[in-house]
């Protein structure tokens, strides 16, 4: 399946690892070069390492997303570049799991979840319309439907879905589709669920058999085709606002 994807720009939010790497990787693979942010820049140039085996062009900018001085200067950065797709992975619990978390707690997670994307969006969203294309990618959670967990995060999640609906109504008359997924839980290495997996096996095992149809945790690389799928020429106007599930059959 050709996926259309060769030689256009991606810009990937928190792909040092996880979700993000697995999709930088897989678009290089189709020929799609990267624009990787993220804050680890030793992590930022392995990954670029390894993108460039398969296709050159790769553009590293190691910035903290939540800082609105390093956002400026990345847009700077790419002030005559305009990606055609926007992959928004950056998210997080942020350490905030209750729901009586300080107000200025819950709106640093929501600016961590929602915020950042939309400010991105903002940026890039009318050099998209100048142009006539563009297609936009968020990643949400199945906790913004369960609403399990940290409480601030997965309100977040909630608010990012009604934002993608609604920003994709707004610009359906544009060349422009916007999406989303929401995965289950995920397994990546020193991720949340390592951890618990080593330190309250227990927990593991309950929360398997009571949320997780399948009975394991999914991996990056069952989410990342999904996204390169909802970047490629077969993502027409009519899939703008969707927001797909992707969780094992989550219960």
């Amino acid at each position: 399946m050709n996926l259309n994807l060769k030689n256009k720009y991606v810009l990937i939010t928190a792909c040092s690892q996880g979700i993000g790497e697995q999709v930088a990787l897989d678009f290089a693979k189709e020929g799609t070069k990267c624009i990787l942010v993220s804050r680890n820049r030793k992590k930022l140039l392995n990954l670029k390492k390894k993108l460039d085996k398969h296709v050159g062009g790769n553009i590293v900018i190691d910035c903290d997303l939540t800082k609105d001085t390093d956002i400026r200067k990345m847009f700077n950065s790419l002030r005559d570049k305009t990606p055609d797709f926007l992959v928004h992975n950056i998210g997080g619990t942020l350490e905030k799991k209750s729901a009586m978390s300080s107000f200025d707690d819950w709106i640093k997670v929501i600016n961590f979840n929602v915020g950042i994307a939309i400010k991105i969006n903002n940026f890039f969203i009318p050099k998209m319309i100048k142009r006539k294309s563009g297609k936009i990618v968020h990643i949400s959670s199945i906790s913004a439907i369960a609403l399990r967990g940290s409480a601030p995060y997965a309100a977040s999640k909630t608010l990012l879905n009604s934002y993608i609906t609604t920003l994709a109504r707004e610009l359906g008359k544009h060349e422009i589709v916007v999406s989303g997924i929401m995965p289950g839980a995920l397994y990546a290495k020193g991720g949340h669920w390592d951890l618990v997996k080593k330190t309250n096996p227990k927990k593991m095992k309950d929360f398997l058999r009571h949320h997780h149809a399948i009975g394991r945790l999914g991996l990056a690389n069952e989410i990342s085709p999904w996204v390169l799928f909802l970047c490629s020429k077969y993502s027409t106007k009519f899939s703008t606002g969707s927001i797909i599930n992707i969780d094992g059959g989550t219960m």
